[in-house]
């Protein structure tokens, strides 16, 4: 078994962090410090969601956040279309996305 944090060939399955097989691989580490090291990429996630929800609800503008907070949520809610769309085969971010 092997644990890659960027794609590789023939590794087809995605997990998040806090995901408990992967705590399991890495070791179970239960003090809060670990708990919260883990789970934040999983908040993350939870938050930007949040924020495209208000968006889509037009509780609030996108263009009312820092001009660096649109880039970097219409980066990533492309880079999820992709993933959910076509898997991770072939995935890339233009330069514009990523920046």
């Amino acid at each position: 078994m092997a644990l890659f944090e960027q794609p590789e060939e023939g590794a087809d399955e995605w997990l998040t962090a806090g995901d408990p097989q992967v705590r399991e691989f890495i070791g179970n580490d239960t003090s809060p410090e670990g708990y919260l090291e883990l789970s934040d990429l999983e908040l993350v996630r939870v938050m930007e969601d949040l924020i495209h929800l208000l968006i889509d609800k037009n509780l609030i503008l996108i263009t009312e956040l820092p001009v660096e907070a649109q880039r970097k949520l219409t980066a990533r809610r492309s880079a999820r279309e992709r993933l959910r769309g076509n898997g991770a085969a072939g995935f890339s971010l233009s330069e514009e996305e990523f920046l």
